[in-house]
């Protein structure tokens, strides 16, 4: 194979696992000097309870092995102990007990050993200069991640319970701490995407989290893709609301070339219900002039307010996604859907159908209702999901069944596209 041009050696190297690629690097010296670029995936993942910054670190002050990394994700969740144990002795409650004690016994050692390294690694924000050098030293870095909610681990009992929301835990005060690492590590690098998928929305309320934010968060300039899923729970009373979401307006405000933006409402504390947002409050009069992908979830609003911050991006607007998820188990129908408080379902699809003139796809997912359920006007859905958030097919899920009404968006995505009569007089239900 030392006789193949350098191209077709890459070629072949692109094709293989990470242990093919060792194992052919051992077979010349050539190999071993070709295939050095294709040691590292791409994608550097990071967990709280392994030595993986020093990792990362390590990997950015090598000369020829730093340029892999293109994205990394850190994982900062954590299960509730009590609340996974109940979880998941309910869920093989019917397994045979031989079977049960064996299959929780794997996992509560699994999860000892992740606690055991987790305090010996310790908090993520002790290693925010380390953190910012890495990155730093990336050239190729264009993506991070941080969850809190996608799983990373092998155990099948563990990765079952983590897909509970009320399994997991948050230390709010050490959350805060360590996106605030996190955020002072992106300082002056230019990314492409940036995804948070349980932010605390009190950190934009919090004096000197707050000032951290706005002063490192310059990276936000050159986002292509923003994806923020807010926890509004630590939030107390409507002032402390107002300026949180005016804190949360003046990071997204920094974003200004984006095309992709997801904001969604995640209230743990209360898992069905809505966050009560104003857009005016939110971002004043200010626009994403190349916005193409927009997704709302789990929003409680006005009718007017939300169709005129829609119509102010219809000259860019391509695809639309209201609802999600949400905070839904998974036997659950989806519960990210969208609320109004004044307005109606009808009015505001009919005035989107001029006022977005690009718009190629709506998709709706989740209990949307509107107010005042004494009036003729008054409509609840329950839209089940036809496509994911890469608006990719995906097949109907199992918990859909007809005794739950649920139904597509797919009338509703027509009505808006190319008028018609309305679907909704024939599919609203009462409420939910």
């Amino acid at each position: 194979m030392d006789t193949l041009p350098v191209e077709l050696l890459r070629l072949v190297f692109s094709h293989c696992d990470p242990i093919s690629v060792r194992n052919l690097r051992e077979v010349t010296r050539i190999l071993a000097d070709v295939g050095y670029e294709y040691l590292l995936s791409s994608r550097f993942t990071a967990v709280s309870w392994r030595n993986d910054i020093d990792r990362l670190h390590s990997i950015a002050l090598h000369e020829r092995l730093r340029g892999s990394i293109t994205s990394i994700c850190i994982f900062l969740g954590e299960l509730s102990y009590y609340d996974a144990w109940s979880t998941s002795w309910f869920q093989h409650f019917v397994t045979p007990p031989d079977r049960r004690n064996e299959t929780m016994g794997s996992a509560k050692q699994e999860f000892d050993r992740i606690e055991r390294g987790r305090k010996t690694v310790g908090p993520l924000h002790l290693r925010a200069d380390d953190l910012r050098e890495a990155c730093s030293a990336l050239p190729n870095l264009k993506d991070l991640e941080v969850t809190f909610t996608q799983c990373p681990l092998e155990n099948d009992l563990l990765k079952e319970v983590f897909d509970y929301p009320n399994c997991r835990k948050l230390d709010r005060p050490q959350t805060y701490s360590n996106l605030d690492a996190i955020i002072f590590a992106l300082h002056g690098i230019p990314l492409s995407s940036f995804k948070v998928d349980r932010l605390p929305l009190e950190v934009f309320r919090l004096p000197g989290h707050r000032t951290h934010w706005f002063t490192h968060a310059q990276a936000f300039d050159s986002l292509d893709t923003l994806n923020l899923t807010l926890d509004p729970s630590g939030l107390q009373g409507p002032t402390s609301a107002f300026r949180a979401v005016n804190g949360l307006g003046r990071i997204l405000r920094l974003a200004k070339q984006l095309h992709k933006l997801k904001l969604a409402f995640h209230p743990y504390s209360s898992e069905s219900s809505k966050f009560a947002l104003s857009f005016r409050e939110l971002l004043f009069d200010f626009n994403f002039e190349h916005l193409t992908d927009l997704t709302l979830e789990g929003v409680s609003c006005e009718e007017e307010d939300l169709k005129d911050f829609l119509a102010r991006h219809g000259a860019t607007l391509v695809r639309l996604r209201l609802g999600g998820r949400g905070l839904a188990k998974p036997f659950e129908v989806s519960l990210g859907g969208m609320h109004l408080y004044e307005g109606t379902f009808k009015s505001l699809f009919t005035g989107l159908r001029t006022k977005l003139p690009r718009l190629e796809r709506l998709h709706l997912e989740g209990i949307f209702e509107c107010e005042h359920h004494d009036l003729p006007s008054h409509e609840a859905y329950n839209f089940y999901p036809l496509t994911n958030e890469d608006w990719v097919d995906v097949p109907c899920p199992t918990w859909v069944r007809s005794s739950r009404n649920t139904i597509n968006c797919l009338p509703f995505e027509h009505y808006v596209l190319f008028g018609g009569p309305y679907p909704g007089n024939a599919l609203a239900q009462r409420d939910y």
